[in-house]
């Protein structure tokens, strides 16, 4: 598929030292598919270190699709503060512009989601990406993945 976005998804993912520290709590049963314009591939940490792949994985924690404005905005910020990937992550998914909007489809059971390490991604964002998501009515991370759920 060497699509742009996939290249750029993939060398964020892998090379990135803000995706490498946000991904450090996840297990190695954590899948993520990941619908782009230009076809489905997905996150692993399968082999303990993050990865992107071409084709959707089975079995996904969740699904993003990500359309190749989201794509460009994550992986042109120059940052090696995870809690501003989370947050331009988080604006994202509230975004209205289809181009750029993220959706997030959730696919396993919140203990799942648990065991696979999410929760510690988010507190790897920090007080950061905590505050944000208080200012926008979120007050608690299992109320985070709910409203995910429900198209927060």
């Amino acid at each position: 598929m060497t699509s742009p976005s996939f290249e750029s998804l993939k060398r964020f993912f892998e090379t990135s030292p803000a995706a490498r520290k946000a991904t450090k709590p996840l297990a190695r049963g954590a899948r993520v598919n990941i619908a782009l314009d230009s076809g489905p591939a997905h996150f692993t940490m399968e082999g303990g270190a993050p990865e992107v792949r071409e084709a959707a994985a089975a079995a996904p924690d969740f699904t993003l699709t990500m359309p190749d404005g989201a794509v460009q905005r994550i992986t042109a910020l120059r940052s090696d503060d995870v809690g501003e990937f989370g947050i331009e992550f988080f604006k994202l998914v509230l975004e209205h512009d289809p181009g750029l909007k993220v959706r997030v489809k959730i696919d396993a059971s919140t203990s799942q989601l648990l065991g696979h390490g999410y929760l510690g991604v988010l507190a790897v964002g920090g007080l950061k990406v905590s505050w944000w998501l208080l200012k926008n009515g979120v007050k608690n991370p299992k109320a985070a993945i709910d409203r995910l759920r429900h198209g927060l």
